[in-house]
């Protein structure tokens, strides 16, 4: 049998056989990893990934940052390159992301976990899901998704790679079901979700590092027996559903400063409106004229200015991190260079 080492060399001689670009080792390590070792199937899916980004030309999709000032699309708290912030209505978001905001509980990028990872922390309980399914689309939802995708893979993996001085390119991902109920159990909104898991699991493999399902009641089991057969064996291996009696195994992953004090932890954001991860406030965000209205998250002027301009695409030669990252040489070529 060969050894992971082979296989790594077999799947580099195999793409240069078939596409121009140059993948990074550890981009290679990820999408075997995710097609447990399958030389075939990774390199299927490493093509499908290159045709499909150079198709809807995602390295040019914007994304923002603390240096380009675009208004971001989630909260976010303790990260470097991006300002503590809430979601805003802002001049440059489209419309639809508005409308997403207003059916969404509440959800940050709140800090790292122990071993870099960035954690995602999301009230998926007061999450409106009949709202979700009737007025948003399945292409504004999976736009979102991917600029979301593509925000933590510029923005905060790379901030996680030098902390680390590895390769980081998967993230921490709470769910918090406090207030759950079938109410939320809508199939449109289902299908939102199965168009979001499939690009997730064919272009951005092995991103979820670990799942915590929190405070989840009956209805959780309920809604999980409908996404369970759309999710791969190693995704679902990587959730864990708890109940109420969760703090000790997330500190376990999570410093305790790190994590927000209603799940366990001591940190409050008291230097923020709505502490750690904002609740939706019962007054509707509300879109002006100058959301417009389109499928992108953001306006189609700066969706235009992004096809020539690194900066709005969150670009890392647009940091000053260089310097700071000398021992992790090689980590961040995968993010410099998309």
């Amino acid at each position: 049998m060969s050894t992971e080492e082979e296989k790594i060399e077999q799947l580099i001689s195999l793409l240069r056989q078939s596409v121009s670009n140059e993948f990074p080792r550890n981009q290679i390590i990820q999408f075997l990893e995710a097609n447990i070792w399958n030389v075939d199937d990774a390199r299927q899916q490493l093509v499908d990934t290159f045709e499909w980004r150079i198709k809807f030309d995602i390295d040019r999709l914007p994304v923002a940052n603390k240096f380009n000032k675009l208004p971001p699309l989630v909260a976010c708290r303790g990260y470097k390159y991006i300002q503590d912030t809430n979601f805003q209505v802002e001049p440059g978001l489209s419309e639809s992301v508005v409308r997403i905001a207003n059916c969404v509980g509440g959800d940050c990028f709140h800090k790292f976990d122990k071993e870099g990872h960035p954690i995602l922390i999301d009230r998926t309980g007061y999450h409106n899901s009949k709202e979700m399914g009737n007025n948003v689309t399945t292409l504004e939802i999976t736009n979102y998704q991917i600029a979301t995708q593509e925000f933590l893979n510029r923005v905060l993996m790379p901030e996680g790679c030098e902390k680390t001085g590895k390769s980081i390119h998967s993230e921490t991902v709470i769910f918090d079901c406090t207030n759950m109920s079938l109410w939320q159990f809508h199939m449109n909104a289902f299908q939102h979700l199965r168009a979001i898991a499939e690009i997730v699991q064919h272009y951005y493999p092995e991103t979820l590092h670990r799942l915590f399902v929190v405070n989840a009641p009956s209805a959780f089991v309920v809604m999980f027996k409908v996404i369970k057969p759309w999710l791969n064996p190693r995704t679902l291996d990587k959730i864990h559903v708890l109940g109420k009696d969760f703090e000790n195994v997330l500190l376990e992953f999570i410093e305790a400063e790190n994590l927000p004090d209603f799940l366990g932890g001591t940190c409050t954001c008291s230097h923020m409106s709505g502490g750690c991860v904002p609740m939706k406030s019962k007054d509707k965000f509300k879109a002006t004229e100058l959301n417009e209205k389109v499928a992108t998250v953001y306006n189609e002027k700066i969706m235009h200015a992004a096809r020539s301009d690194d900066a709005l695409c969150g670009s890392l030669s647009t940091f000053t991190v260089f310097l700071d990252i000398k021992k992790a040489t090689g980590v961040l070529f995968y993010y410099i260079n998309n």
